[in-house]
């Protein structure tokens, strides 16, 4: 009876309007009425049934409540094989383009859009506005968000590419499941959640994280340098940010900062560990069994065991030869050679060396 209308009549009391379906699937001001867009909440108070709070039953589409056309009749539903682009044209799940999805398989995606990239997560997914589902260096965004950073005049659904497909023919092929406008699941309920990972930085597991108030990273208590104190008050930034915020030194060479007790230098050790032990996580066995001399060095350094920076320098550089000599050539000597240009460069630029 409805077939596939972008477009639906709808009334709500004494007030006529059209619904438009894409917006209406996209959490949009999706209702035309009088020269005006409305929210369907929005509409029903226009239409003077404001006081009813429910209006998947206060609005009508042909004498049928939306509730029943979203759960019966499937009208407001992305089960249908056919799609509205950005432009409100038709285009069919079944077009000529051979695309590989293969490699959409996985819950995470690259993503990027002009000269902006991120990591799209398929579990916080929901739509073009809700869902902070996109990871990029400094934050977790939603489409429209990664959109308005990269290119404020363009389409989600157009210019955000996995792979140089675009999000609009993901959702058609079902790789990203959209959700509807009724959808009450916390990712559509909480517009403001979901700030922070969901795992921990440094050893990619879930539950009981502390969460830094001014970058998207989570940490268990004791994966952090330092610790964490669970019961600490008010908010609380970890050692990447509190390191990023420091006021810049004078420039030294390397013989004074080596030369220097540990004490002066207690956050730049932290820094550093949490920084290798991050750069460090991999699935090669060996690696990570010649690589956990980073966790000893962080329970010394708890313990306050070393005496100046040149100790703390030693026993890294120590790890890396053992690590570099056991297998020449190999994925872990090549893994070791990135970490070691990754502290000498973390080095040079924390230590502001000349």
């Amino acid at each position: 009876k409805f077939g596939n209308k972008s477009e639906l009549p709808v009334t709500c009391g004494d007030k006529d309007g059209i619904l438009h379906v894409e917006k209406y699937n996209d959490m949009e001001k999706c209702i035309l009425s009088e020269d005006q867009w409305f929210k369907p909440n929005e509409f029903e108070r226009f239409g003077g049934k404001g006081r009813n709070k429910k209006w998947k039953t206060s609005i009508f589409c042909d004498n049928i409540p939306l509730q029943k056309l979203t759960e019966v009749h499937k009208i407001l539903s992305k089960s249908d094989s056919r799609s509205s682009d950005d432009n409100g044209d038709i285009v069919d799940e079944d077009d000529k383009d051979i695309i590989d999805m293969t490699m959409f398989e996985v819950q995470i995606l690259p993503v990027t859009c002009g000269s902006g990239s991120g990591i799209l997560y398929k579990n916080r997914f929901a739509t073009g506005r809700c869902g902070r589902c996109i990871r990029t260096k400094d934050f977790w965004l939603t489409p429209e968000d990664f959109i308005r950073l990269n290119k404020p005049d363009g389409m989600w659904r157009k210019d955000i590419l996995s792979n140089g497909i675009p999000l609009g023919k993901l959702i058609m092929k079902r790789v990203l499941e959209l959700h509807m406008i009724t959808c009450d699941c916390k990712i559509c309920e909480d517009l403001n959640q979901d700030l922070n990972d969901d795992m921990c930085y440094m050893c990619d597991s879930e539950e009981d994280l502390v969460c830094c108030d001014e970058c998207p990273r989570a940490f268990h208590s004791l994966c952090h340098l330092p610790a964490v104190q669970e019961d600490s008050p008010g908010q609380w930034s970890c050692t990447f940010c509190v390191m990023k915020n420091m006021e810049g030194s004078n420039q030294k060479t390397l013989q004074d900062v080596l030369s220097s007790p540990v004490s002066q230098y207690t956050l730049h050790c932290q820094y550093l560990l949490l920084h290798l032990l991050h750069e460090s996580k991999t699935d090669v066995p060996e690696f990570s069994e010649n690589i956990c001399g980073l966790d000893r060095m962080k329970l010394k350094l708890e313990n306050n065991d070393y005496q100046t920076l040149q100790e703390f320098v030693t026993d890294i550089e120590l790890i890396f030869n053992n690590c570099c000599t056991s297998s020449e050539g190999s994925d872990m000597s090549r893994m070791t050679s990135r970490l070691k240009e990754v502290f000498k460069r973390e080095c040079e630029t924390i230590f502001k060396l000349l």
